[in-house]
C-alpha cells in the first residue's frame, strides 16, 4: 500500500489497530476492575492487579479535555473512581481504616489511600506473634485436668472442699478414707465388693466371739473322745441316765 506521507501511514495504522471503539472489551475490563476483591492476595498484589486494569481502561478513553483547569478536574474524578474501586475490594479486616480514608477532607489521592492501608497492614503484621503456641499447650495452661485419687476425681474449681484429717486429702472424711480402710475393688457388674467384705468380716468376728466355739476349742482330745462315747450310749439308750449326766458335768 502506497502512502504519500508518513502521516498518512500512521493514520492508517491507528485506524486499523486502534481499540478505542471496542466498547465490549472496555466494558469487560471496567466490570472486572469493579468486581475485583483482595481475597487471599497480599495488599501489594491486589493493588498491582488493579493498576494493570486501570492502564488498559486508559487506552479506551476517548475524552481528553483541552482546557488545563478542566483536565485537572477530569483527572481528579478518574482518580476518585480508582480509590473507590481499591477500597471496595479490600477484605473486611480493613473496614475501620477504610472509613478513615473516606472521611478525609480533602479527599485523598490514590497514592495516599494506598499508603494509609499499607500502614495499617504493617501495624498488624508487627503486632502478630511470630510463632503461634501449640494448641495442646494452650489447653494445658488454660484448663488443668482434675486430680484423681484412687478413682476419686477432684474438681479444681471447688473452693472449700472437705479435707480428711487422716490423709489430708480433700473431698472425703476419715470414715470414707480409702488410705485408711483400703480402696474398694469393683466386682462383676460394676458393684463394689466392699459391702461383701464388711459382711464377711462381721461374720468372722461374730463367730470368733461364739462361747460354744470357745468352749469346744478348750477341750482336750481325751475329753472329746469321752464325750463322743457318751453321746453314742445316749443314742442306744434314749432313757435318762444319771451317770451320763455326771460324765458331762465332769467334762465341763
Amino acid at each position: 500500500m502506497m502512502m504519500e506521507s508518513a502521516k498518512n501511514i500512521w493514520d492508517a495504522i491507528s485506524r486499523q489497530y486502534s481499540q478505542k471503539n471496542n466498547y465490549a472489551q472496555a466494558y469487560e475490563i471496567r466490570k472486572e476492575s469493579r468486581e475485583m476483591s483482595q481475597g487471599g492476595l497480599s495488599l501489594a498484589a491486589y493493588y498491582s492487579n488493579l493498576s494493570h486494569l486501570w492502564q488498559q481502561l486508559d487506552a479506551y478513553c476517548t475524552h481528553r479535555p483541552s482546557i488545563p483547569t478542566e483536565l485537572i478536574t477530569f483527572q481528579k474524578d478518574i482518580e476518585k473512581e480508582m480509590v473507590y474501586d481499591f477500597l471496595a475490594g479490600l477484605n473486611p479486616d480493613y473496614d475501620q481504616v477504610r472509613v478513615q480514608v473516606l472521611g478525609r477532607d480533602p479527599f485523598p489521592t490514590l497514592e495516599e489511600a494506598y499508603n494509609l492501608i499499607q500502614h495499617e497492614e504493617r501495624r498488624r503484621t508487627s503486632m502478630m506473634p511470630s510463632v503461634l503456641p501449640d494448641r495442646s499447650t494452650l489447653v494445658a495452661v488454660s484448663w488443668p485436668p482434675p486430680v484423681t485419687t484412687c478413682g476419686l476425681k477432684l474438681d479444681p474449681k471447688d473452693k472449700n472442699p472437705v479435707v480428711c484429717d487422716y490423709c489430708g486429702k480433700p473431698r472425703h472424711t476419715r470414715m470414707t478414707c480409702w488410705k485408711l480402710h483400703g480402696c474398694p475393688s469393683r466386682g462383676r457388674g460394676g458393684h463394689s465388693t466392699s459391702s461383701r467384705s464388711q459382711a464377711h468380716m462381721t461374720e468372722t468376728s461374730a463367730s470368733s466371739h461364739n462361747p460354744t466355739t470357745e468352749s469346744v476349742a478348750a477341750l482336750s482330745s481325751e475329753q472329746i473322745l469321752a464325750l463322743q462315747r457318751m453321746l453314742s450310749q445316749q443314742q442306744l439308750d434314749p432313757g435318762p441316765s444319771v451317770g451320763s449326766t455326771n460324765g458331762i458335768s465332769n467334762l465341763a
